[in-house]
């Protein structure tokens, strides 16, 4: 369910003032049944109940943010402003995972600014910032040891991935002969990567019943950084 109100207004002839608020509410179940063959059995199955999980996984945000825009002869621009408040909250109800909660903080800028070259062609300069969340499975502390071998479980100090974009942009539209060319380029500093390595089962917390032998252990951080760019041209005649 997502609640929602917003303003604008404008202020002369060169100003526009906007602002608003937003409210999602998301409320997940899942049940994950395994079964296992019964003691003694060939085709008869019974439910595994240390091995199966239900859960209800509760995610809450809530958005405020503020925008102005300029508009003065051939030139315009803007700015923005947007704060997020996330709450992820997960309660089990069946299974060895123990509930948790993770709360996020996020503010996210934005601006653009625009030159009119001519009344049918424009040039424009804009940065912008995405937030990337990371999901359930990312952040469950449960330490998944079903596998011996292969030990996982996640990561509930994770932050938001923040993505930010320059963006540069032409455009010219005439009746017959339109042209748009862009140029992009991105860059994240902290993205939420898988990562395994092989140690000792002792140097695992809270795995019981340790053997002393080397094992994977599978989690995730805040570790990547990837640079994008990229031009883009579109031609109509």
């Amino acid at each position: 369910h997502t609640l929602q109100a917003d303003y604008t207004t404008p202020i002369g002839k060169m100003h526009t003032v906007e602002t608003g608020v937003k409210y999602i509410l998301r409320n997940n179940t899942a049940e994950d049944d395994r079964f296992q063959r019964a003691a003694g059995q060939q085709t008869d199955y019974e439910f595994d109940e240390d091995h199966s999980s239900h859960y209800k996984h509760l995610n809450d945000i809530l958005a405020a943010y503020a925008g102005y825009s300029l508009k003065v002869k051939k030139l315009s621009g803007r700015l923005g402003v947007r704060y997020e408040h996330t709450i992820q909250n997960v309660k089990y109800l069946l299974g060895k995972g123990d509930n948790f909660k993770k709360d996020f903080d996020d503010v996210v800028p934005s601006a653009s600014i625009g030159w009119k070259l001519t009344d049918m062609s424009n040039l424009r300069l804009g940065y912008n910032m995405r937030i990337y969340r990371p999901g359930i499975w990312a952040l469950n502390p449960y330490l998944n040891d079903a596998d011996p071998s292969y030990i996982s479980r996640g990561n509930p100090e994770l932050d938001s991935e923040k993505s930010h974009a320059f963006n540069l942009s032409y455009s010219n539209f005439i009746q017959k002969f339109n042209v748009n060319i862009s140029a992009r380029y991105s860059f994240t500093n902290n993205s939420i990567e898988n990562v395994t390595r092989l140690m000792p089962d002792t140097e695992i917390e809270g795995l019981k019943n340790p053997t002393g032998k080397d094992v994977l252990y599978s989690t995730y951080a805040n570790i990547g950084k990837t640079r994008y760019a990229s031009v883009n041209g579109y031609v109509n005649w």
